[in-house]
């Protein structure tokens, strides 16, 4: 029996990247064994994307869409995405083709050959030296202080197998952070090198702003180590206190007050972020919506 594979592409104003991407999609998909449909999920996107998507849809019922009664953000959109369609492989892939469509063809061949996971591995990318730097720096950083395993130099630019998939979508987290989420259900992974390629179109959505807040989400969805670090720093200034104030001659009540209110204010802002996340969950508002008049599956 046929495998089935679903394509799974968010899309948000993306309007001059739609038909490019189709048509470099099919040419790949074309070649591979599985049944396949490419799920284009429209979050929100009000420059014509929706009606670009459904004229291709027209021709080519291989072609769904799955539109969201907002913006809800990218990692919301993946997962309506692989919440809403059934198939036996899922993929994803962002619509601009910095990451490149002919890559699923390798990635199909590692699941062929016994992969539950094969992602790209993301080499250069033509971007400013500090934005580099700073993305190294998170990489690194979120693997070193995470519960779990993160894998390096991955995104979201994947395939995987529908128990792969069963298990990443069955959290019911408010803040879903995928490839933290791929990394801890573990599997057979397999990884393939490439070099991201520059936008079909248009700008990218993702300022410093954006990255940094992606960033901190990625900090927080893998990890208890900012709620641990207050111990530490607690158990560190205990015994250092104690020597900074003799070698300094300083006054031991003034030093102790200054020193107690800028550690209260780090333990309180740390313990905020997370117990603002766990009531979020505890209301557990819905992480998507879907506009059923908009979508076609």
């Amino acid at each position: 029996m046929t495998a089935t594979l679903a394509v799974i592409v968010p899309v948000y104003n993306e309007i001059g990247n739609i038909q490019p991407f189709y048509e470099r999609t099919k040419g790949v998909l074309g070649s591979l064994t599985s049944d396949w449909r490419i799920v284009f999920v429209n979050d929100g996107s009000k420059d014509g994307s929706l009606e670009a998507i459904r004229a291709l849809r027209t021709r080519d019922d291989r072609v769904k869409v799955i539109s969201l009664s907002r913006n809800f953000g990218y990692h919301a959109v993946l997962l309506a995405g692989l919440s809403l369609v059934d198939a036996d492989r899922y993929a994803m892939i962002d619509v601009d083709c910095e990451d490149p469509p002919e890559l699923l063809g390798e990635f199909h061949k590692a699941v062929d050959g016994g992969a539950d996971v094969a992602y790209g591995i993301r080499s250069n990318r033509i971007e400013p030296t500090v934005v580099t730097l700073f993305r190294r720096v998170f990489y690194y950083l979120n693997r070193g202080i995470a519960d779990s395993d993160i894998v390096l130099w991955m995104a979201e630019f994947a395939m995987i197998t529908r128990q792969v998939r069963d298990a990443i979508v069955a959290p019911r987290t408010t803040y879903v952070f995928l490839r933290a989420e791929i990394g801890y259900v573990g599997f057979t992974r397999v990884g393939v090198p490439y070099v991201r390629q520059s936008r079909t179109s248009g700008k990218t959505h993702y300022n410093v702003w954006n990255m940094t807040r992606f960033a901190v989400s990625g900090f927080l969805a893998g990890s208890t180590f900012p709620l641990r670090l207050i111990l530490y720093v607690a158990a560190v200034a205990a015994v250092i206190f104690p020597v900074v104030v003799w070698l300094g001659h300083l006054e031991p009540a003034s030093t102790a007050s200054v020193g107690t209110l800028y550690f209260a204010l780090f333990a309180l802002s740390t313990i905020a972020l997370y117990l603002a996340r766990t009531y979020k969950n505890g209301v557990a508002r819905p992480v998507f919506i879907v506009d059923k008049n908009k979508t076609d599956l």
